[in-house]
């Protein structure tokens, strides 16, 4: 009886610590932002003597816009692994997605209506990543391993591994290669979901909501927080950007291809954890978040530019991933002790 007095009083100790920290969202800026700005520049220095082709104006179009890509992804599973979780099925989501929105246009449907249409499915593919995770009290990495299998052979098996072409006119098809005062429209796309993002995050109380459940599950029910609801909602959050992602890169591509999206949750979830967001949940931030997918996309550029090739960029990249998250863990570490 006295250990479980000790375990309640513990409980409500920290619950009162959440319910301080909802009240006080805490500084604008994290020591992790500062550190992949500090990445992000030096990594542009060092590119910058290593190709004399990386500071073209092509060639920052092609970095801003690519990275649009799974940057977006990055922003959704900020919310996620804040909240305690990890949504690792978002590549495929894309493929789905994708294919989804490419077949009502090759049907005939207006092209906009189709990309609603896919947000809505995006959001249902979250809704089934959260629900069968909180249904079955799963974690959600087991999930959504089975759902990245689940979504791509559906996309797969019913384009029958064939590309679709998207022979309409419309303005939807600017979306992904268009511009706006010179620079690409995935681009400002990008930032206007990281701003929305990271308003959310750190100025609502949905956001303070988020991190409260990701840092203390009991603690966060003990202060009245619905920690299934903020769950949820973060895995549709994740599902919804995931589909606009899809929408950018039908767009541009202008055909469905079948890999579209493998391996991008790689790099978004390496963006999220470089920029900060601690997998064990209740700490994450939009802003570090944007910061570490331009760190990760001026890398494989750079590489790129230099002559190395796919795998060995690959390697690089992981390898520097690896690094930050050692980096980042020992710090906190520190910090905390």
């Amino acid at each position: 009886m006295g250990q479980l007095f000790k375990l309640k009083k513990k409980v409500r100790d920290e619950a009162d610590s959440v319910e301080t920290g909802l009240n006080n969202p805490g500084r604008k800026f994290h020591f992790d932002e500062v550190g992949v700005l500090a990445a992000v520049l030096v990594m542009v220095l060092l590119l910058s003597f290593g190709s004399p082709y990386f500071f073209s104006v092509s060639n920052l179009l092609k970095v801003g816009r690519q990275v649009s890509f799974y940057g977006l992804l990055t922003i959704g599973l900020s919310f996620v692994i804040g909240s305690g979780q990890i949504d690792i099925s978002v590549g495929r989501i894309i493929t789905l997605v994708t294919f989804v929105m490419a077949w009502l246009m090759d049907k005939g449907m207006n092209p906009w209506l189709a990309f609603c249409l896919g947000i809505m499915l995006g959001a249902l593919c979250g809704l089934l990543n959260g629900g069968l995770s909180l249904v079955f009290n799963v974690h959600p990495m087991i999930i959504t391993l089975g759902t990245t299998n689940l979504f791509w052979g559906l996309a797969v098996g019913l384009s029958n591994a064939k590309p679709i072409v998207i022979w309409q006119e419309s303005s939807f098809l600017e979306l992904g290669p268009g511009k706006i005062a010179g620079l690409p429209v995935p681009f400002f796309i990008f930032i206007v979901v990281a701003i929305i993002g990271h308003i959310l995050l750190k100025k609502s109380v949905f956001g303070r909501h988020v991190l409260a459940v990701g840092a203390n599950k009991q603690a966060a029910v003990f202060a009245g927080i619905n920690e299934k609801r903020i769950r949820l909602s973060v895995m549709v959050m994740s599902g919804v950007v995931a589909a606009i992602a899809a929408g950018v890169l039908l767009s541009f591509f202008q055909t469905f291809d079948p890999n579209v999206g493998s391996g991008m949750e790689m790099d978004a979830i390496g963006a999220a954890v470089i920029g900060g967001a601690d997998l064990n949940g209740g700490y994450a931030s939009v802003l570090g978040a944007f910061l570490g997918a331009f760190l990760i996309g001026i890398l494989r550029n750079g590489l790129v530019l230099m002559g190395v090739g796919a795998y060995w960029n690959n390697f690089v990249t992981g390898a520097v991933i690896l690094i930050a998250v050692a980096v980042s863990t020992v710090l906190k570490t520190q910090r905390k002790s």
